[in-house]
């Protein structure tokens, strides 16, 4: 079993360690970390009132004295930090993503120094561990090296920003290529409450309009992040109905040549032999072929046209509830353009065990749905039509989404036969009636190991 990752607050008594933490833990957990905190002292602090019953256990050879009040339960062992915390941070793997310990500032572990001018000079030259100086200055302190970072102490969300960093190093290195068109550099100034910092180039997220046509014809106008167009194509065409399944589709190809100005952003898909794909049902739904980023259902000429695209979906199958709890999780694994800019969606596809099937980013909710139904598609692994199902094709039981549940996202899952969705925030009324009528389930503010379900709940297997 490995260990949960670990990170040490130090610095001088009165530098304000505690005060950190009392900030950079909710803003952790904000971004879907359960993070445990422990309290390092160099000096002999009684664990136990002397002379109370818990102190005499120890002193009798107790290998490890609890104490249980309504409150909760406290454990404590005789074994110095070094012997006793390593074991400490294997057992709580899978409970907590991040343990932070206050003060050890001998302890073998990484560490962020806090650190005031007024109380002693810097750790950090004496300490290889340290990864940041958190400071008041805005000046690197004399003997600080340079592969030390300093942060304005007060800036939280740069805190957790680096502590993120530290944990998922990946999500910040080099892009693949697929996903290198979706991040650009453009100018910032940063107001501190006191002073605008000088300009700076920043990461942020790329919207650019992808035109879809099929055989030549204009179907839809998206605005989205560049990469996965194939994908993001074929997904809403599957959602509209125009594509039953992978086996309709001949090529999907970007028009015009690389180089040209614009080009990557028109996308032409061409039937299959003998296939034909009907873009009137789109047409005869749609006022116009418009569909920005922030909406995948505009134009539509009724609620009722909405509701009759979504077919019922078949019972089954049951979930833990930990499955479901845990799914928006696994989103933070793949949200690689959302470490650098925080300005993209994401979503996931899991199947029964919780195994990723496909995870993709995009400025619009519901065009990370589609690039997600698309590679499903692609792979062959859901269908419009009756096909016979093999063993080796892993189905898609839940669908993990970033922000708000709103109507399209439910749509698109219950298109692609998904029984279950799980949103990091909030659902609308007509994605929850949506669900209800098509027999999905629907979980939200799944975070923490906690949820909320309003349809469905039969498939949540309760212990």
């Amino acid at each position: 079993m490995s260990a949960v990752p670990a990170l040490c607050i130090v610095g001088w008594s009165g530098s304000g360690k505690t005060t950190l933490l009392t900030k950079l833990v909710p803003e952790l957990s904000a971004r879907g970390l359960r993070v445990a905190v422990v309290k390092h002292s160099s000096d002999a602090h009684p664990l136990h009132r002397p002379g109370s019953d818990t102190a005499r256990f120890q002193e009798a050879g107790a290998v490890l004295t609890g104490f249980a009040t309504p409150s909760g339960v406290q454990l404590t062992t005789s074994d110095a930090p070094a012997d006793a915390l390593p074991p400490l941070f294997r057992r709580f793997s899978g409970a907590v993503d991040l343990i932070l310990v206050e003060g050890w500032k001998d302890g073998p572990l990484p560490k962020l120094e806090l650190w005031r001018e007024d109380l002693g000079p810097p750790l950090a030259p004496s300490r290889p561990e340290v990864l940041a100086l958190l400071s008041e200055l805005s000046s690197r302190p004399t003997g600080v090296s340079q592969d030390v970072r300093v942060l304005d102490r007060d800036d939280v969300r740069a805190v957790a920003d680096l502590v993120l960093m530290h944990l998922r190093p990946g999500r910040r290195g080099p892009l693949p290529p697929a996903d290198s068109r979706g991040v650009t550099r453009r100018l910032v100034q940063r107001w501190d409450g006191a002073a605008l910092s000088p300009a700076v180039e920043d990461d942020v997220a790329v919207e650019e309009p992808l035109e879809i046509r099929v055989s030549g014809d204009s179907v839809a106008i998206t605005m989205r992040t560049p990469g996965h167009d194939r994908e993001l194509a074929t997904g809403f065409l599957f959602s509209e109905g125009i594509l039953r399944s992978v086996d309709d589709l001949g090529t999907l190809a970007h028009c015009g040549r690389p180089g040209d100005e614009g080009w990557g952003n028109v996308l032409d898909v061409t039937p299959a032999s003998g296939a034909v794909l009907d873009v009137e049902r789109v047409r005869a739904a749609r006022r116009g072929t418009l569909t920005t980023s922030a909406c995948g259902v505009c134009g539509r000429r009724s609620v009722e046209d909405l509701l009759a695209v979504c077919p019922p979906v078949p019972p089954g199958p049951q979930l833990p509830p930990e499955a479901v709890a845990r799914a928006t999780e696994r989103l933070r694994d793949v949200q690689r353009i959302f470490a650098r800019t925080g300005g993209v969606h994401a979503a996931a596809a899991l199947d029964a065990d919780g195994h990723v099937l496909a995870a993709y980013e995009d400025v619009g909710r519901h065009n990370a749905v589609d690039k997600v139904v698309g590679a499903l598609v692609l792979a062959g692994a859901i269908h419009n039509v009756r096909v016979p199902r093999t063993s080796l094709t892993r189905q898609a039981a839940l669908l993990a989404v970033s922000g708000r549940v709103s109507f399209e996202i439910i749509q698109k899952a219950a298109v692609a036969h998904i029984p279950v969705v799980a949103g990091v925030s909030a659902a609308s009324s007509l994605a929850i009636e949506l669900a209800l009528r098509s027999g999905m389930t629907l979980a939200t503010f799944v975070r923490d190991g906690r949820f909320n379900i309003y349809t469905a709940p039969e498939r949540i297997r309760l212990p």
